[in-house]
């Protein structure tokens, strides 16, 4: 399982060609395509190979523009927008056969330090991740809900399930999914492989709380969820290496379209907020 890790960074580690343009390897998948949380962190390492060391990134706001071919690279472009004294904004733009298929928009800032700090409570009564089954061992349960490719294959982190339709304590007060999650094996220090990890894990299931109420995943026969935007704010550094817990839940939907809303913590401190729009037909 080690193996799924090093799969994920191997997908992180882009070759560059030209001066704005660099490559990364699809996802090998035919089954289901080229997953949104994929484009997300490779575009955030391609932006971030583009701006001073001393930046991090604070904001990140994506299109899915074209279903991606997981057996093909995508190449993205950045575009240099702005480059201030204290912030910086890059535009990605990924393509496959030279048709874009995803637009990003990424923000960066130097640190500094600011007039306070508001603090949200952390959620209460959150079990620890010891305690929780992992993927692999809901899949087990319930049977390959997603389909043998998903259901089956290896998750690139540890996973650890507090609530879901398919986990043992079912969805949260709120509907949604909920669960823990770090990289198997200790990273590097570089800023954008946690950020780009962290975008990898925001995309995993929020879309999927958007299904609960009908008692439906995106592997139900005759369901169609597809997400069309993705937004994400990181409110402060955080290391993907140690435990993150992601709470997820839906917020509105009407006319085949719904929002559903992240919140990612760390030590009790928040960490990345998280709001995406999908396209709902069943």
């Amino acid at each position: 399982m080690d193996d799924s890790i090093d799969d994920l960074l191997d997908l992180l580690s882009l070759s560059k060609e030209g001066e704005t343009t660099y490559v990364g390897r699809g996802s090998g998948h035919e089954g289901y395509g080229l997953f949104g949380g994929h484009q997300l962190a490779q575009a955030i390492v391609s932006a971030y190979r583009s701006v001073d060391t001393e930046r991090r990134l604070h904001s990140v706001h994506g299109f899915f523009l074209r279903g991606g071919d997981g057996k093909k690279s995508i190449n993205y472009d950045v575009d240099k927008i702005r480059d201030g004294r204290a912030f910086c904004q890059r535009r990605v733009t990924a393509l496959q056969d030279d048709k874009q298929i995803f637009d990003l928009t990424a923000s960066f800032h130097t640190p500094e330090a600011g007039p306070g700090v508001i603090a949200p409570t952390p959620p209460r009564g959150t079990e620890p991740p010891d305690g929780l089954p992992t993927f692999e061992e809901c899949m087990q349960q319930v049977g390959p809900i997603f389909g043998e490719e998903w259901s089956a294959g290896p998750r690139p982190v540890e996973y650890r399930i507090e609530n879901a339709p398919w986990a043992p304590n079912g969805p949260s007060e709120q509907g949604g999914i909920n669960f823990w999650f770090r990289a198997r094996q200790p990273l590097t220090d570089e800023p954008e492989i946690h950020a780009a990890i962290l975008a990898y894990m925001s995309d995993d299931c929020v879309a999927d709380t958007l299904l609960v109420p009908y008692q439906r995943t995106w592997g139900t026969e005759g369901t169609m969820l597809v997400s069309l935007d993705h937004s994400m704010w990181f409110h402060t550094q955080a290391r993907a290496d140690e435990w993150i817990y992601v709470e997820q839940w839906p917020v509105a939907a009407s006319g085949a379209r719904g929002l559903a809303q992240a919140r990612m913590w760390q030590n009790g401190q928040l960490v990345a907020s998280v709001a995406q729009e999908a396209l709902t037909r069943f």
